[in-house]
C-alpha cells in the first residue's frame, strides 16, 4: 500500500510539471513541445482570423448585392405601377370609343331603316308584316334589333338562324 502511494504522489508531481524532478534534457524537450503548441495555436489563430475577416468581406458583399437588387426591384415596381396606369387608362379609352362606335352604328341603322320602304314582297307574306334588312359591315343582331326596335330572338326566329353570326350582304326579314 505503501508503495502505491508514492507512485501517486510521484505521477501527481510529473503531471503537475515538477522541475525538480526533471532532467535539463526533459525541462529542454517539454518547453520545446511547448512552444511548438504555441506556435500551433498561433497559427490556428490566424487562419481562423483570416477565415473571419474573408466570411466578413463577403457578408459586406453580400449586403451590397442585398441592396442593390432591392433598388433595382423598387424601379421596376414603379415602372410596373406606371405601366399600369398606362393600361387603365388605354382600356377606359378603348371602352369609350367602342361605346361611341355602337351608337355611331346604331343611329346609321336607325337611319337605314327609316329611308327604306317596307317590304311587300312574296316572303315577307308568309313571314306577317315587316322589312328587309341588308347587313352591312359593322352590323350586328344586338344592333339590328335595337334599330329597328325588336328583339334578337324575334330575327333569329323569323330567319331560321341558329346561331348570332350573320355576314355582309345578308338579307334578314326584321318581323315588327
Amino acid at each position: 500500500m505503501k508503495s502505491k502511494v508514492i507512485i501517486s504522489t510521484f505521477s501527481v508531481l510529473l503531471l503537475a510539471g515538477c522541475e525538480t524532478m526533471q532532467t535539463p534534457q526533459q525541462k529542454r524537450e517539454a518547453q520545446a513541445r511547448q512552444q511548438a503548441a504555441m506556435r500551433q495555436a498561433e497559427e490556428r489563430a490566424y487562419r481562423v482570423q483570416g477565415q473571419v475577416e474573408t466570411v466578413e468581406m463577403e457578408n459586406a458583399r453580400l449586403i451590397q448585392e442585398i441592396q442593390s437588387l432591392r433598388s433595382q426591384v423598387n424601379g421596376m415596381n414603379g415602372q410596373i405601377s406606371a405601366l399600369n396606369a398606362k393600361m387603365n387608362a388605354l382600356d377606359a379609352r378603348q371602352k369609350k370609343e367602342m361605346a361611341n362606335l355602337i351608337r355611331e352604328v346604331e343611329s346609321l341603322l336607325k337611319k337605314s331603316v327609316a329611308s327604306r320602304p317596307r317590304s311587300s314582297g312574296s316572303s315577307s307574306a308568309n313571314r306577317g308584316p315587316g322589312r328587309e334588312h341588308v347587313v352591312e359591315s359593322g352590323h350586328t343582331l344586338s344592333a339590328i334589333a335595337q334599330a329597328y326596335g325588336t328583339n334578337v330572338s324575334a330575327i333569329k326566329k323569323a330567319n331560321n338562324l341558329k346561331s348570332d353570326s350573320i355576314y355582309v350582304g345578308q338579307k334578314l326579314f326584321i318581323p315588327e
